[in-house]
């Protein structure tokens, strides 16, 4: 992976915050429904849950795909028959079958 994904800043997690706090104190004084402040703050938490989530999970194929390109490169080394983009699968010659 060339970049790495986008982060919340600070700022952005601020905004959300006050907004859930907002949200609330409109749904506890005004509405008089504090279910409603506390389903919208829930919401908001779990859209930046899932945003992180995702964020975790790229880095984490990111870090596959490196393992991945070192070990072929090994097997690149180690066995000069050995074709990249196969699977790791190295075919038999035609001796090598008869001997065995």
């Amino acid at each position: 992976m060339s970049s790495t994904p986008p982060t919340l800043s600070r700022r952005t997690k601020i905004a959300l915050a006050l907004l859930c706090f907002l949200v609330l104190a409109y749904a506890v004084v005004i509405a008089g429904q504090i279910l409603l402040g506390v389903m919208f703050c829930a919401f908001v938490y779990s859209l930046v849950l899932a945003y992180y989530l995702v964020q975790a999970f790229s880095r984490f194929v990111g870090g596959v795909e490196r393992i991945a390109s070192a070990l072929e490169a090994i097997a690149e080394r180690e066995n000069p028959t050995f074709v990249a983009g196969d699977g790791g699968v190295v075919e038999e010659s035609a001796a090598e079958r008869d001997e065995t």
